[in-house]
């Protein structure tokens, strides 16, 4: 999540001597399933289910027997607590049942149908989910998590509810801190990987489906169980730091760390274990729901969050992972949605529902809300070429700006971007009408006059400003693309890079496969560094293969930041 990621606990690091193990610990621990309450409770059927249609899997509404496809808002009410923000949506005090019942109306009113919620991110007071005097859970805070489902059954809306972690209380990580040892760091990767950190865990969710079907919860309204809002691991701590050594995992595999292939393997095969031992407890009680994950990008193939700690691995899961669907997150402004898809490995995949469980407008990229309404729905509408088939957006309410990466939200400005995403306004976010132009310049071939090392023709087509094609030298010099077909052109943008201003003189001219060259314009005037020349077809899109600009006349040395090549004609 992106405002509740950096909310760790400090962990004792507990030296314990051998390979973590699969059998569970001696120790006695709390919330082992309670048979009595399996015996009395009678599981309620899921109207939403995945099935094959047409060798795609989709959601499906087996009330209405038609495909369903999830259209909602995370919704989290943080606020200030122990020197920073944490989400208390269900906290003792906090928690606002008529707020709740208000805001879901609304959002049915205008044709959402699934609200992601936290369900423990609230997890280090008295007032939270753990119990603060002993093992186990809050039951008052777990009242609180019941009277949600009812009025979201009452109002006809299905939630999402999400695991964010661990509590701080009740003793789940004392039992993780069991498995920390040499090979094993605390936390997480203690917490995915070792016999007693996977223990933890499905005794953590036994005790929170036990304690929901005691009170005879309504889990009809739920669309799914999401077992990590973003699962990762810790590249610094052991295993993954380590260069050498056998360990041995929960899953009682044992894997060479001087081997990437073995430590790729255990990424995967280890949280496939998790994902089924925690499923299992779940299926208990509720055989019928969907179950899924949370995930950011991974940072490969295509570099991303460079110097993150934090290791995820996807591709490997998609075809193996024991997860109904996958919940991906990605927001516009950051990188470009084709090389986040392709590091998540969803190019082409099909055998399972994929949603884009957050997304949203940061304010620090979009500080005028037009363009963020702009720029969300051209994101969900070029994510469905990549297979997503959901979209829930971040969030309900603004965060404060304080967290450091708050978005638009929803009840923004009168309600401006509810509005404009809401289905009942906006039905299709696959409309292509949304897409923005495409710029078919991106990648494309290049050459010029000539260039520095770290300024090469290919930075003038690679869609970032912040780089530039640079001749080092003054005029004259030329730049050339080579879009590799004749392609319809309708509009050429040339970004200006340029100090100090003065007068310029750049000739663009077009070729196409066995055609003369033609002159399309010639750019003459005082220029500077930012500026955009532009040339639009004044009629019909003629077809070219090669773009060429020459500048016989400028104050500095030649250079630009982009060329963009459009073959629609913009305004």
């Amino acid at each position: 999540m992106r405002t509740l990621t950096g909310i760790f606990l400090t962990l004792v690091l507990i030296i314990f001597f051998g390979h973590c193990s699969k059998d569970i610990p001696e120790k006695e621990v709390p919330g082992t399933i309670d048979k009595d309450t399996l015996e009395a409770f009678v599981p309620k059927e899921h109207p939403i289910q995945v099935q094959n249609d047409g060798g795609e899997a989709v959601f499906w509404n087996t009330d209405n027997d038609s495909i369903f496809v999830p259209r909602g808002v995370n919704y989290f009410w943080i606020v200030s607590a122990n020197g920073g923000y944490q989400d208390r949506f269900f906290g003792l005090g906090i928690f606002d049942r008529v707020r709740i019942r208000a805001d879901f109306r609304s959002l049915k009113e205008n044709g959402f149908n699934v609200v992601r919620i936290f369900f423990d991110s609230c997890n280090d007071d008295p007032i939270c989910i753990g119990n603060p005097e002993a093992n186990g859970l809050n039951g008052s805070y777990i009242d609180n998590i019941v009277t949600t489902m009812e009025i979201a059954k009452e109002e006809g809306l299905f939630l999402m509810l999400t695991s964010n972690d661990l509590p701080g209380q009740g003793g789940y990580w004392d039992m993780v801190d069991r498995g920390v040892n040499d090979n094993f760091g605390p936390y997480r990767n203690a917490n995915y990987l070792t016999g007693s950190g996977v223990e933890a865990a499905v005794t953590y969710w036994g005790d929170v489906m036990r304690a929901l079907a005691d009170r005879d919860a309504p889990f009809e309204s739920v669309f799914a169980w999401s077992l990590l809002n973003e699962q990762w691991y810790i590249t610094n701590e052991p295993p993954f730091s380590l260069s050498s050594g056998m360990v041995t995992c929960a899953n009682g595999n044992t894997y060479d760390m001087g081997s990437q292939a073995d430590k790729k393997a255990m990424a995967v095969e280890g949280m496939e274990y998790y994902i089924r031992r925690i499923r299992d407890t779940i299926d208990n009680y509720d055989p019928n729901a969907l179950v899924t994950m949370g995930f950011f990008v991974p940072d490969y193939p295509n570099p991303m969050r460079a110097g993150d700690f934090r290791y995820v691995e996807t591709a490997g899961l998609l075809n193996t992972g024991p997860l109904d669907f996958f919940d991906f997150h990605a927001y516009p402004g950051v990188e470009p949605l084709g090389k986040i898809a392709e590091n998540f490995g969803m190019i082409g995949y099909t055998s399972k529902p994929v949603i884009m469980g957050e997304f949203g407008a940061f304010l620090n990229n979009y500080s005028d809300q037009a363009d963020a309404i702009d720029a969300i729905q051209a994101w969900m509408a070029e994510s469905c070429q990549y297979g997503f088939d959901g979209w829930i957006y971040w969030g309900l309410y603004r965060a404060p700006i304080g967290i450091g990466d708050a978005t638009w939200g929803f009840m923004d400005n009168d309600r401006e971007i509810m509005d404009a995403m809401a289905p009942v306004n906006f039905p299709d976010a696959c409309d292509p009408s949304l897409l923005p132009p495409r710029n078919i310049a991106v990648g494309a071939l290049t050459d010029a006059s000539a260039f520095l090392s770290d300024q090469t023709p290919g930075m003038a087509v690679d869609n970032d400003l912040s780089t530039q094609w640079g001749s080092g030298d003054y005029a004259p010099q030329w730049l050339k693309i080579d879009l590799g077909s004749d392609h319809p052109v309708g509009t050429i943008k040339l970004h200006v890079a340029q100090y100090p201003a003065g007068i310029t003189v750049h000739k663009l001219e077009a070729g196409s496969t066995g055609r003369d060259w033609v002159t399309l314009d010639t750019f003459s005037g005082n220029t500077k560094d930012g500026d955009v020349l532009s040339w639009t077809s004044d009629g019909g899109t003629e077809s070219y293969r090669f773009i060429i600009i020459t500048t016989g006349e400028s104050p500095s040395w030649v250079s630009w930041r982009e060329v963009e090549v459009f073959e629609d004609i913009l305004p």
